[in-house]
């Protein structure tokens, strides 16, 4: 009789085990796209042309090209900008660091928010891809009182 309620006790125990497993089960998320390439940008007033005197500026800026080609970026100043000025657009520019280059593709950034950062995406053409991934390209953000540029630096 012992033996009967003890099996009964183990089956209970096991169907409980059971449940408690299946119930624990976690749900995959899968995507269809993905990061083809990514870049982690360090941006300072120094690296600007023509260089600004008397700025510290720094910002640092994560950008995504996905395999949909969607530029996706999230910028931020990790410091009160100087002289009460307000950052403002972000653009990349093809040119090597240390020279001036033409612009390449207008992120058409939202406004910096009281963080100090922006993010946003834009779509890109397969051409735009495929340069971006091989030319030298830099991102350079102005201000209210540095339209020509505020901060730079290079996507390596």
């Amino acid at each position: 009789m012992k033996f009967n309620h003890f099996k009964k006790w183990c089956m209970l125990g096991a169907m409980y085990l059971l449940i408690f497993i299946t119930s624990c089960k976690k749900k995959f998320i899968e995507s269809d796209i993905f990061v083809k390439k990514q870049w982690k940008v360090e941006l300072s007033a120094s690296k600007v042309l023509p260089a600004i005197s008397g700025r510290t500026d720094h910002a640092v800026a994560m950008v995504y090209l996905m395999d949909n080609r969607e530029l996706h970026f999230d910028i931020y100043f990790d410091k009160v900008v100087e002289n009460n000025d307000t950052p403002g657009e972000a653009k990349l520019f093809l040119g090597p660091d240390g020279a001036a280059g033409s612009l390449f593709i207008d992120l058409k950034s939202p406004a910096f928010n009281t963080q100090r950062e922006t993010k946003g995406s834009v779509t890109i053409d397969a051409a735009t891809a495929s340069k971006l991934q091989t030319e030298k390209v830099y991102l350079q953000i102005s201000s209210a009182q540095q339209p020509a540029g505020l901060v730079r630096g290079q996507l390596n």
